[in-house]
């Protein structure tokens, strides 16, 4: 596939998305990466990996509407000559005016990667706050009203942007963790000796809490003196963007050391104790703190949309959550960390083992790659026992999935209507629920169910309970298998099969690895192994070593075995079958490893 790629800074796409760039060229599409500026050392990296480079003018923080619309026909002139089948949209400004010129360009599949909501959702509850609010999410929503999918790093921004009517109950919604971060680039380091260094990475701006950082600095240096308080990161064109001249006044009062800026911040982090951002700018997921985490440090920060999710308690402690703006608390979270004794160094250890576990940049891709169906074709999935079927037998088996899903679409027509009449009396619009999941080979496609859930949300923004939402209509639907008709519609143009797993989110099949795999070498069915042997009763991996165990055994007689068994769960409570279930897990487990 022919993939574009539209960012507001061109040094975002080597330290930030190079590795995402990297996966998706070594899966053998053709990739072009876009951004206003020209850096030709990015532009010899890029080359370097196999990827186009192409400018378009944008004023990144700039509020010029002729501007913008000079950025929106560059991008929309963009589509036409690329004529891309996918484009990944990240940062305000190109997942707004990309998502609208992908629309008015046509024939192209719209991925929005909101890394942050920005200024414009971190401002108070003034007139021109409210009202740059309302203008960011109209534009947004005419940007994203036709993506596939809309990817976010936190669950706050996902709240915030159903609850300004951003995103709606069609869109597909996926949480991701930040933009991962390489494990092998950024090793452990062990901490440095000499007194505590407090470290802030960061561009300079107001409020990434640069002001509490100096304060907190000053009133713990009354207690430990010998600390150092270290800034690091470049000006910025943002509105709230420090000046020189106030960064020198900081710096002449002798309380931090200002670093500069850089493009490897790896030395700065192995020369910390402590990572500090007292930010109460709208983040998405800091990479800084990523990188901190994979250093192996301690992290002191903000409990704010972004920052929260980097923060661990319990066993896995690594770090200290402050409220926002305030100076003594962040004070006296460093003042612990530089006198309790082996505190940081444990935080520190913690930070590393989380970031190998829930961030590692190889499982983000995975995910991302995953959803934006651009993963490898695994033509050649695992093969143990029988899962590698003979061709003649594949072919069989899709001439009847063809077959049977043309005569269920006609014959069910009628019934589909009324059941859509009922599902807008009873719901409303949209009539059909759709969501992308993973298909054969990790390849994503949208599956249409009929709606058996009213969207119904709590004050956050988040939806309630399923038993909260589901309707008795609904109740009904599922409990008949009914709400699955339209599915045959997925049988019929390839997607899904008769039998089969039942087809699940790509973050899930990203996460079981190479089970995940195994699983996606069979097309996803409307009924499964799993399905007659206790479905919804069963917890993730029993379905999921049921459905390996069927891959692993599958042939027409086990097809008819599962079609005869789910005439019976329609007539009947769905029952845990004890025995298959073993006999699967047994299965599965002498061969994981």
């Amino acid at each position: 596939m022919k993939v574009v790629v539209l960012s507001s800074l061109a040094y975002s796409l080597v330290n930030f998305r190079g590795a995402l760039l990297a996966s998706m060229v070594e899966a053998g599409h053709e990739v072009t990466a876009c951004a206003p500026d020209a850096d030709d050392a990015i532009t010899r990296t890029l080359s370097g990996m196999g990827i186009g480079f192409s400018t378009v003018r944008m004023a990144r923080t700039g509020m010029n509407p002729l501007h913008d619309l000079r950025t929106l026909w560059d991008l929309f002139r963009l589509m036409r000559r690329e004529r891309p089948d996918v484009v990944l949209a990240y940062t305000q400004k190109p997942i707004i005016y990309g998502g609208i010129a992908a629309r008015l360009a046509g024939r192209t599949r719209f991925f929005a990667m909101c890394s942050g909501l920005g200024h414009a959702f971190s401002n108070g509850a003034g007139f021109r706050p409210r009202l740059l609010r309302q203008v960011v999410s109209l534009l947004y929503r005419l940007a994203v009203a036709k993506a596939d999918t809309v990817f976010v790093f936190n669950r706050d921004d996902a709240g915030e942007m159903r609850k300004f009517g951003i995103v709606g109950p069609g869109h597909s919604l996926v949480q991701v963790p930040g933009s991962g971060i390489c494990m092998d680039s950024f090793e452990q380091a062990p901490l440095p000796a000499g007194p505590p260094t407090f470290l802030m990475i960061a561009r300079l701006m107001w409020d990434k809490g640069l002001a509490e950082f100096v304060a907190a600095a000053r009133e713990a240096r009354t207690v430990c003196p010998e600390a150092r308080f270290q800034l690091l990161g470049p000006f910025d064109a943002n509105p709230n963007s420090i000046s020189p001249d106030e960064l020198k006044v900081l710096q002449d009062e002798g309380v931090i050391e200002y670093l500069g800026e850089t493009r490897d911040v790896r030395p700065f982090l192995a020369g910390s104790t402590v990572f500090v951002l007292p930010t109460y700018y709208r983040e998405g997921l800091p990479r800084t703190i990523l990188e901190a985490m994979a250093t192996g440090r301690a992290i002191v920060t903000t409990d704010m949309p972004g920052c929260r999710e980097t923060v661990f308690t319990g066993d896995d402690e690594n770090g200290i959550l402050i409220p926002p703006r305030d100076s003594g608390a962040l004070a006296r979270a460093m003042l612990r960390l530089a006198t309790e004794e082996g505190l940081a160094a444990r935080l520190g250890a913690a930070s590393r083992r989380i970031a190998e576990a829930k961030f590692d940049v190889r499982r983000v891709n995975a995910l991302l790659l995953g959803t934006m169906g651009l993963l490898k074709d695994h033509h050649e999935p695992i093969r143990t026992m029988r899962s590698g079927a003979s061709h003649a037998a594949t072919k069989m088996r899709r001439g009847v999935d063809i077959v049977t899903a043309l005569l269920g679409l006609i014959v069910t027509a009628p019934l589909m209507v009324f059941l859509s009449l009922g599902v807008w009396f009873d719901i409303g619009t949209p009539v059909l629920f759709r969501q992308r999941r993973a298909g054969l080979g990790g390849r994503a496609f949208s599956i249409a169910k009929f709606r058996s859930m009213r969207d119904t949300r709590d004050e956050q923004g988040d939806p309630l309970p399923d038993a909260a939402r589901t309707t008795a209509f609904g109740r009904f639907l599922r409990r008949s298998r009914l709400d699955e008709l339209p599915e045959l519609w997925n049988v019929l143009v390839g997607d899904m099969s008769l039998f089969g797993p039942r087809p699940l989110l790509p973050e899930t099949i990203a996460a079981y690895g190479l089970a995940g795999e195994e699983r996606c070498s069979v097309r996803p069915g409307l009924t499964g192994w799993a399905q007659v042997h206790g479905g919804p009763l069963l917890e993730p991996h029993e379905k999921l070593d049921l459905d390996i165990w069927y891959i692993r055994n599958r042939g027409m007689g086990l097809d008819l075995s599962i079609f005869v068994r789910t005439l019976a769960v329609l007539v009947r409570d769905d029952r845990v079958n004890s025995h298959e279930v073993g006999r699967a897990h047994a299965s599965f487990d002498s061969r994981r490893g």
